[in-house]
């Protein structure tokens, strides 16, 4: 099996204990050489631990310092060095994320392939690196992916996004396999791998926070972790899909929202044939996260990987494929407005948000044979985490908070008897929101509303049937600002509901108006809220002619609709009958009486 990677080595030293070579040498290379890496294979590539990528750090800490070097280098390049060949020693400059310092990494180049160097960390080769973990990165970079026996890494993503940028003068790519100096911690993540835009800038930097002189490589060149990572894995080759994807966007947009670029290197690693499970479990654990505002530090990402991983897939399904996706990756357009204009570029006529909208309801209920897939996923099978639940009535919660394009889901389930449900949403009349209210029968969704909210943020909807032929409903709100705003963005908003079990009615009159008497004005009062389903009104004249068929006019937050008729000269007001429906019923009629003029 790959994953045990040094099977061979201790396949061997077993073979010559089980052969009786009980000797002093064989003792001391089994514990200095198995036990390291036993305890490793047990702990190192333990589930205990979710992989963060290291990327960010340097677009937050050095994105101002770095912007466009990629265009134009800070020193005069040097002469090319000559090709290195096997065995040969070098050391790399490379980062402390616990201390924001640099440090020297010796390693020996260990393997030479058509696009990669590979180079080991001294320290880790024979305890966490071998032969075949070196041959095994060799393969997936040059060779062979799960989604194509042909093409590795390499291949697949530079006929996708396009070819990477090459300071150092060699097409070959430098794999550094080192042990990354980070935080990882039993059930929390760890840094898996890193790109680092430092390396493409001539000369020295200083950090923008600490102050300290920042060295470059000079190199192209891509850092992945063997403690506690195992380098030899499915899930290391993934990172380094992902790492490669984001050398290739530095050429095409330096200054790239991180969002995006992780966005694109998630979908890297899907490309390639890798998984992205324990960051889309994340992400189905915590599904309110921000799409767009990714988090300051190393800490509270994962979830926010597999948001992104999901919007590019998304996009991938829905919207034109991997050359969606590849067309992100090189417009010189930022975050949503790149993600529009590439949209655009590709003769996609939906934008951002509105995509947005159907795509946080696919994140819920992933049907694929419902409303034409446009709720579904081919490639994910996805189950959220709710917000909250509501199993009785009435329910009234105020300041649940969201950040711009984050959503909650909601569902609502009845009570007791049949009835409807009366829901009604408050935003805080900062930010738009988009709101969705889903209606399930069977287990299955039935109707996606987009619940209808005035200029400041308010909206009601009534459900009928609920408890009979509706047995759950889910409110989804998301906030989705007309333009990218700088984090944190966040909003509130409120929701309230009630369960009616007897049936709405209307209490109904007819009033002259007191200043134009050729005025007449319609009142209906429900007894209950009935939400963003107004009754309709019709006036006809005789016993056939229908002057008009026309919905109410809400007003008081839908506690009172009214409906103003003006009757011509010629028309006697006692020749004119109204009557009022509500969801296809009626619940009110009658005549106008004659008005003293």
């Amino acid at each position: 099996m790959r994953k045990w990677r040094n099977g061979a080595f201790i396949g061997s030293l077993f073979h010559e204990f089980i052969q009786g070579v009980w000797n002093a040498r064989a003792v001391a290379r089994f514990t200095l050489h198995v036990l390291p890496i036993a305890l490793y294979l047990l702990l190192g590539v333990s589930t205990a631990y979710d992989w963060i990528d290291g990327t960010p750090y340097f677009y937050e800490h050095f994105g101002p310092v770095l912007k466009d070097v990629g265009e134009v280098p800070s020193a005069p390049a040097r002469p090319n060095a000559p090709q290195p060949v096997l065995g040969d020693r070098k050391n790399f400059f490379s980062v402390n994320f616990n201390t924001h310092e640099q440090y020297i990494v010796q390693a020996t180049l260990r393997a030479i392939g058509e696009f990669c160097y590979i180079f080991v960390e001294d320290s880790q080769w024979l305890q966490t690196v071998n032969d075949e973990t070196v041959r095994s990165v060799r393969r997936a970079f040059d060779d062979a992916v799960p989604a194509d026996l042909n093409r590795g890494i390499y291949e697949i993503e530079t006929e996708l996004f396009g070819a990477p940028p090459d300071i150092d003068g060699d097409k070959r790519i430098y794999l550094l396999l080192l042990d990354i100096r980070d935080k990882e911690t039993r059930g929390g993540s760890f840094v898996a791998g890193f790109f680092s835009p430092v390396n493409q800038h001539r000369g020295v930097l200083r950090h923008p926070d600490i102050g300290i002189p920042v060295r470059s490589n000079e190199l192209e060149i891509l850092y992945l972790d063997t403690n506690p990572q195992n380098a030899g894995s499915e899930n290391a080759f993934g990172v380094l899909a992902h790492e490669f994807q984001h050398l290739i966007h530095w050429r095409h947009d330096p200054n790239e929202a991180i969002w995006v670029n992780e966005g694109c290197a998630e979908y890297a690693t899907f490309v390639c044939g890798y998984q992205v499970r324990n960051h889309v479990s994340a992400f189905q654990q915590n599904p309110h996260v921000s799409l767009v505002n990714w988090p300051q530090g190393m800490q509270s990402q994962v979830a926010h990987y597999g948001a992104v991983y999901l919007w590019m897939l998304y996009l991938h399904e829905h919207y034109g494929g991997a050359q969606t996706i590849a067309t992100i990756v090189k417009n010189r357009e930022n975050g949503i407005s790149g993600i529009n204009s590439a949209l655009h570029a590709r003769s996609v006529e939906s934008t951002f948000s509105a995509i947005y909208a159907d795509w946080k309801v696919a994140n819920y209920l992933d049907d694929g044979n419902f409303a034409d897939g446009r709720y579904g996923y081919q490639n994910e099978q996805l189950t959220l985490r709710s917000r909250r639940e509501h199993r009785s009535y009435p329910v009234s919660v105020k300041n649940n908070v969201l950040a711009s394009y984050a959503s909650d889901y909601i569902p609502f389930y009845p009570n007791a008897g049949n009835g409807s449900l009366s829901l009604s949403f408050e935003g805080d009349n900062h930010h738009p929101y988009d709101v969705k209210v889903i209606e399930f029968q069977g287990g299955q969704p039935t109707t996606v509303y987009d619940m209808s909210l005035t200029e400041i943020g308010k909206g009601s909807l009534l459900i009928l049937d609920f408890g009979r032929s509706v047995e759950k409903i889910t409110l989804i709100p998301s906030v989705q600002p007309n333009s990218e705003l700088p984090p944190p963005t966040v909003s509130s908003y409120a929701y309230s509901a009630e369960q009616i079990v007897e049936k709405v009615e209307f209490n109904a009159t007819v009033l002259p108006n007191p200043v134009h008497p050729r005025y007449w004005d319609i009142i209906a009062v429900p007894n209950h809220a009935i939400g963003a389903s107004p009754p309709h009104i019709t006036i006809a004249q005789g016993v056939e002619s229908v002057i008009s068929t026309d919905p109410m006019k809400v007003v008081q937050d839908g506690a009172i609709y009214t409906y103003s008729l003006y009757l011509a000269p010629e028309i006697a007001p006692e020749s004119v009958r109204w009557e009022i429906f509500f969801l296809g019923e009626s619940v009110g009629s009658g005549e106008l009486e004659k008005h003293n003029e």
